[in-house]
């Protein structure tokens, strides 16, 4: 009994980790007026590490050095 319980939870977790959503990158940076520019980019249908993997891929996109947080 306790071997199928432990089979069920594992499973349980396994399919929630791998869980695919949309998520939303938030990245501001300072433009050359010297005013903070704040822009929203969605990242649709992904699972949370790749979503992290595509927000981060935002921070170093272009001359202008952005931050960029999941949310």
């Amino acid at each position: 009994m306790k071997k199928l319980v432990f089979g069920v939870s594992a499973i349980a977790l396994l399919s929630l980790a791998s869980c695919k959503k949309d998520y939303n990158c938030e990245c501001t940076y300072q433009n050359t007026g010297s005013n903070t520019v704040s822009e929203n980019k969605p990242i649709k249908n992904a699972s949370l590490d790749d979503a992290k993997r595509t927000c981060d891929g935002y921070e170093s996109e272009g001359a202008v050095t952005k931050t960029c947080t999941l949310l």
